[in-house]
C-alpha cells in the first residue's frame, strides 16, 4: 500500500546491498546524480495518483482475463529462492508439468516450514507438451513435476493468483525462468526466441482449450531506469525485436531482470494480429536515491 512506500524508502537507503543486489549502490551518488528532479516524486500526492493508477490498471487486467475465461493458463514468472534455494540446481528455463501445486500463505514461508498450502491445478497434458515442443525446438527445458516440502509457488505467480485471477485460479502452467542469478539468465534475444517458440507449442497443441498466456514481473527495480523501460515498452508495442533486445545484458540484473518474463510474452505476439494495449506505467519512486519499482500493465487483444 502506498502508506508503505516512504517506510521502504529509508529501508533502501539503510540497507544498500539488500534483497540481494550483486553489487553495493552509492547512494550518496545516486542521490546528488537526481537531487534536481526528484522530490517531485516523493510527494503524498505523487505516491497516491501512482498507485491509483496501478490498481486502476490491475482491475481492468483482471476484468479483461474474467471476460476471456481461458481454459488453461501458462504464466512465465522468476523465482527468488522460493522454488529453487541458492544450493539447487536453479534452472535458466524450468516447465512445471504436475497435477497439483502448492500456495502457502506468505507469513509461512520460511525455508522448510510452509504449512497448509492451497493445493491449485496443474495441466500435465499442457506442460508436456510444452517440454516436448520446446525441447525439439533446440531449448534445454528443466522438467518440474513437484515443489519439494514445505515451499511453495512464489510471488511472481501467487500475484497473478490473487490480484489478476481474483483467486479464481484455472488449471496452469507455471513456466519458470531465471531472472535474477547468475551465470544462467537467459539473454534477452533467447527470452525472444523463447516466445516465439513457445506460441508454437501453443498453437499445435490438440486441444480446443483456450490458452492465456501471461508474463509476470516488474519493469525496472530496485533502481528505476524510465529510459530503459520506455524503450523496452515502445519496442514491445511496435513489435520491434531488434530494439528490445539491442539492450546490455548487464542492465538485467536483480529486479530489472523481470523484464525477461515481458520478453517472453512479447516474442509470442510478434507474429499474431494481436496488439500490445498498455494500460499504465508508474515509475514508483520511494527515495531521494531513485529506488523503488516501476510497475507496467499491458494486454494483447
Amino acid at each position: 500500500t502506498v502508506d508503505r512506500w516512504a517506510e521502504a524508502g529509508k529501508r533502501d537507503m539503510a540497507n544498500p546491498k539488500g534483497g540481494g543486489m550483486p553489487m553495493k549502490l552509492d547512494i550518496e551518488a545516486m542521490i546528488q546524480e537526481r537531487q534536481t528532479w526528484i522530490g517531485k516524486e516523493l510527494t503524498p500526492e505523487v505516491w497516491k495518483r501512482r498507485h491509483e493508477s496501478c490498481q486502476k490498471a490491475i482491475t481492468q487486467l483482471a476484468e479483461r482475463l474474467e471476460q476471456v475465461a481461458p481454459d488453461v493458463a501458462i504464466i512465465v514468472g522468476d523465482d527468488t529462492h522460493e522454488v529453487f534455494m541458492p544450493e539447487d540446481e536453479i534452472p535458466a528455463i524450468g516447465v512445471f508439468w504436475g497435477e497439483q501445486i502448492p500456495l502457502a500463505p506468505h507469513s509461512s514461508r520460511v525455508r522448510g516450514s510452509a504449512n497448509e498450502p492451497t493445493l491449485l491445478k496443474g495441466d500435465p497434458a499442457l506442460g508436456r507438451h510444452i517440454i516436448g515442443y520446446l525441447n525439439g525446438e533446440g531449448f534445454d527445458i528443466a522438467s518440474c513435476r513437484t515443489i519439494p516440502q514445505g515451499r511453495s509457488i512464489g510471488h511472481a505467480f501467487d500475484f497473478i493468483y490473487g490480484r489478476i485471477m481474483k483467486s479464481a485460479v484455472p488449471a496452469h502452467v507455471p513456466l519458470f525462468l531465471n531472472t535474477y542469478y547468475a551465470p544462467n539468465q537467459p539473454t534477452l534475444k533467447r527470452c525472444y526466441a523463447l516466445g516465439r517458440a513457445l506460441r508454437r507449442a501453443i498453437e499445435s497443441w490438440e486441444s480446443d482449450k483456450t490458452v492465456a498466456l501471461i508474463g509476470s514481473g516488474g519493469l525496472s527495480h530496485m533502481v528505476i531506469d524510465e529510459a530503459l523501460d520506455r524503450s523496452i515498452l515502445k519496442a514491445m508495442q511496435a513489435k520491434d525485436e531488434k530494439s528490445l533486445v539491442k539492450h546490455p545484458e548487464e542492465l538485467f540484473n536483480w529486479g530489472t531482470g523481470e523484464i525477461r518474463s515481458w520478453i517472453v510474452v512479447a516474442g509470442a505476439m510478434e507474429e499474431t494480429d494481436m496488439e500490445m494495449h498498455l494500460l499504465a506505467y508508474e515509475p514508483c519512486y520511494r527515495s531521494p536515491a531513485g529506488t523503488g519499482c516501476a510497475c507496467a500493465f499491458a494486454y494483447w487483444e
